[in-house]
């Protein structure tokens, strides 16, 4: 009797265990089924640094911005036409604006620079109230240096006015392709609150000095015909062109 019920309850015992591990297979094959599939993320190292996003470049076009037919309105001025003049004499050829007024001259007097000079010629510019004149002189001495001639000039100056200034200088002008000497000034006159403005300019050539004076006297403040004139001056002053003379061609 003993040994048939331990027979009896072994079988069962088995038949136990056989069923709860087919029910704990059948369970987690039914929890992995039912699990959603998880794409796995790859690992990064603290090093490991993830790239930053490219921005594509945007090429950006000019879009051309479209013509208007308003026009700026230029100022225009009249050319100024030139004659010229010659002095076979004295060696001189220059040009002067059309509308001046040549007057030969071939007077000898002692000048405001302190030399006694022959007067060429001398140039009016157009007007009866207020005008500018541009002179020409020869000097009959003879010298070839001119930095001396020019410093002497200047000293006569200052003492033949009384209130005389120098306004502006100059030793790299050229004339006829020649060194000359230039000088700006201007002299006041107290009594009248009148002006004189004047240019000179010095050069010498074949051992004979040459002097150019463009001059407005008598003229007020405000007036403005000597700076109205002074670009066709210096036009002169650029165009002549000398050739030598004799001492006596230059006392006739």
């Amino acid at each position: 009797m003993k040994r048939s019920k331990t027979t009896f309850y072994v079988p069962v015992v088995m038949i136990l265990m056989l069923g709860i591990f087919f029910a704990g297979c059948t369970s987690d094959s039914d929890a992995s089924s039912n699990t959603p599939t998880q794409i796995p993320t790859p690992p990064q190292t603290p090093d490991q640094t993830v790239p930053p996003t490219t921005i594509p470049t945007t090429t950006m076009t000019t879009v051309p911005v479209p013509e208007t037919t308003t026009q700026a309105v230029v100022k225009t001025t009249t050319a100024v036409q030139y004659k010229t003049y010659t002095n076979s004499q004295y060696g001189i050829t220059m040009s002067y604006p059309k509308g001046w007024e040549a007057e030969e001259s071939g007077k000898v007097a002692m000048r405001d620079y302190g030399r006694e000079t022959t007067n060429v010629v001398n140039f009016y510019s157009p007007g009866k109230a207020t005008y500018v004149i541009f002179s020409v002189d020869i000097d009959p001495s003879t010298t070839d240096d001119l930095e001396s001639y020019y410093n002497k000039a200047v000293i006569a100056l200052q003492a033949y006015y009384p209130h005389w200034e120098m306004t502006k200088h100059s030793a790299s002008t050229k004339v006829s392709d020649t060194n000359a000497y230039r000088i700006d000034y201007r002299v006041t006159h107290m009594e009248t609150n009148k002006i004189d403005y004047g240019v000179q300019v010095y050069t010498i050539v074949k051992d004979t000095p040459y002097i150019f004076t463009y001059q407005g006297n008598e003229l007020r403040p405000e007036d403005e015909v000597f700076a109205a004139n002074l670009d066709e001056a210096q036009d002169m002053i650029k165009s002549v062109k000398i050739a030598a003379v004799t001492n006596a061609t230059k006392s006739r």
